[in-house]
């Protein structure tokens, strides 16, 4: 299950690098979903990148805690439709993005621990 829960999230990743490219400030954006895949398909291949993880978590996590704020009083429609039609809605929507990398970049970390810890 986890296997394909790796590849799950490593293609979704893929798409939120593809949807960057018409952001304002795409390149970040696209270098960010594209670590969270490159680390999503190594876990699911079999790869334990503990500190890989560890560090994108934790970067991950930073960044969305500097844009966390705008997600409480975001506009419904800035979650619910496929379109920006307000510029109100790109750091909400970036936020939960982040949210996303880290939270999944933690669940590797912590079963890459886990993994080299039962080696051991």
């Amino acid at each position: 299950m986890m296997r394909i829960l790796c590849f799950f999230f490593g293609g979704l990743f893929l798409i939120g690098a593809g949807v960057q490219w018409n952001d304002p400030d795409p390149l970040a954006w696209v270098v960010a979903y594209l670590v969270g895949a490159g680390l999503s398909f190594h876990a699911g291949s079999g790869g334990r990148a503990f500190a890989a993880n560890a560090i994108a978590a934790l970067a991950f996590g930073v960044w969305f805690a500097t844009l966390a704020a705008t997600i409480p009083g975001a506009p419904e429609e800035a979650f619910t439709s496929f379109e920006m039609r307000e510029r109100s809605h790109e750091e909400p929507r970036e936020a939960v993005g982040l949210l996303l990398l880290a939270g999944w970049s933690a669940v590797l970390a912590v079963r890459a621990r886990s993994v080299e810890g039962d080696r051991t």
